[in-house]
């Protein structure tokens, strides 16, 4: 397997977590590859996740009205500089890769669960409050 296939690769979420990309991005100030990044490191740290997981909307959440598609990124965007680490932090929550597709799909699984994980904590308090609740002490028992 070639990390140049995946780094070169374009991954796309459904229009759901598009919208809360969009909406996350606004709130937190930074652009919307930070936000995912930083949910795919929060969903990798919840551990492995089901082919069969899907997002779904919480309570009566709707999808923003300017979004048509799902978010495509590509991989040199999310991934920067740092594919090997990302590699290595997905294979140890998830097992060997046999193939790009394989390790594609599971980065799709992951940055879309870690966007709702993040959607969830968000209780309507300012970003700063959103992102000290992604790490709090609970975290380190």
């Amino acid at each position: 397997m070639t990390l140049s296939k995946l780094q070169n690769t374009t991954i796309v979420s459904t229009e759901l977590t598009h919208s809360r990309i969009k909406k996350l991005a606004a709130k937190i100030g930074v652009s919307e590859d930070i936000i995912s990044r930083l949910a795919l490191g929060i969903s990798i740290r919840e551990g492995s996740v089901s082919e069969k997981w899907v997002p779904t909307k919480i309570n009566d959440e709707t999808i923003s009205e300017n979004i048509n598609s799902g978010k495509s990124l590509k991989g040199k965007t999310l991934f920067k500089n740092e594919l090997a680490l990302w590699m290595i932090l997905l294979s140890n929550v998830e097992g060997k890769m046999d193939s790009i597709e394989a390790a594609r799909r599971k980065f799709i699984l992951h940055w879309e669960r870690g966007v709702e994980l993040i959607t969830k904590e968000d209780d309507g308090e300012d970003w700063i409050h959103l992102i000290a609740s992604l790490y709090s002490p609970q975290d380190s028992q």
